[in-house]
């Protein structure tokens, strides 16, 4: 591994990591989308833990939210997308 990526493996060890997973109720892919990113903390930020946040339909228009599962780091959505007006796609 190039001496660049251990660098940055030990930066992200030392930031304060809030991890959040919001879901719709029924969601077929919370429980897997959990598991993956329970996975990812262990070895990359021991000890940070997931939050799993539970959305009705009047919060995900308010958020603007993009769909169930969303991964928030530090607020950010690991995807990429924007919040938008309208609800849930």
């Amino acid at each position: 591994m190039r001496p660049g990526r251990l660098r940055e493996r030990s930066d992200v060890r030392k930031m304060p990591l809030s991890i959040e997973v919001l879901s719709l109720p029924g969601c077929p892919s919370v429980a897997e989308t959990l598991r993956m990113a329970g996975r990812v903390l262990a070895a990359m930020a021991p000890g940070t833990e997931v939050r799993e946040i539970r959305l009705g339909e009047a919060e995900t228009v308010e958020r603007g939210f993009p769909g169930s599962p969303t991964v928030l780091v530090n607020g950010r959505d690991i995807s990429g997308a924007q919040p938008h007006a309208g609800g849930v796609s």
